[in-house]
């Protein structure tokens, strides 16, 4: 492992009502990687998550992993990301947000280190709550194309169309994987493998970018 363990966040909006939406590609993939490792969440209201926790083997290599789904709805995942980092004395360059892009198409994720928010609010508050720090990974998924202006913030809240659930499953697996390279190798590496892939509704395949 790239270090003793890693706190893994999926960022989105507690509450059924957004269960599956666009917003919520963060809580989405979380929920599928936790499925994968077992790796059950409990609610700890001190930390304003969601909180797993459990020593797995990832690519044969073992090593311990946090997940956390804040309950802070988005705009304040920053909270809860600190409580979290100071609760288990993480520092934030072991940390990886995972969450939604709009201004990527759905099929493409990004794997960045020490990047500005790029106008996400969730990335934003988390920056902020860190001091400025910008020195932690990020697993972007694309949940685009941006339908621009005043559009865009209904667009993010809604669920995916039914002719996009294929792609979407594809995406979660690319995203699962892509976590699992980000535990276990240099990010930079992680980004070289990942970036330029597309995944596309006809086929399984992925394609250079």
């Amino acid at each position: 492992m790239q270090s003793k363990s890693k706190l893994i966040v999926g960022l989105g909006n507690p509450g059924s009502e957004n269960e599956n939406t666009r917003h919520n590609i963060g809580f989405t993939v979380l929920d599928a990687f936790g499925e994968k490792y077992k790796i059950l969440g409990k609610e700890d209201k001190k930390l304003s998550s969601w909180i797993g926790k459990e020593n797995i083997e990832v690519n044969k290599e073992a090593g311990g992993v946090i997940l956390a789904w804040p309950t802070t709805f988005m705009n304040n995942s920053g909270e809860a990301v600190i409580k979290i980092l100071n609760w288990f004395k993480m520092e934030p360059n072991n940390l990886v947000v995972v969450h939604d892009d709009v201004a990527i198409d759905l099929g493409k994720i990004r794997v960045g280190f020490n990047n500005g928010a790029g106008g996400h609010h969730g990335v934003e508050s988390i920056i902020q709550m860190l001091g400025g720090n910008q020195e932690f990974t990020r697993l972007r998924i694309g949940v685009g194309p941006d339908p621009g202006g005043d559009k865009r913030a209904d667009y993010v809240l809604k669920r995916f169309l039914k002719e996009e659930e294929s792609l979407v499953k594809k995406v979660i697996d690319l995203s699962i994987s892509a976590l699992e390279e980000i535990m276990t190798h240099d990010v930079g590496d992680v980004m070289n493998k990942f970036n330029g892939l597309e995944l596309t509704m006809k086929s399984g395949e992925e394609n250079g970018d």
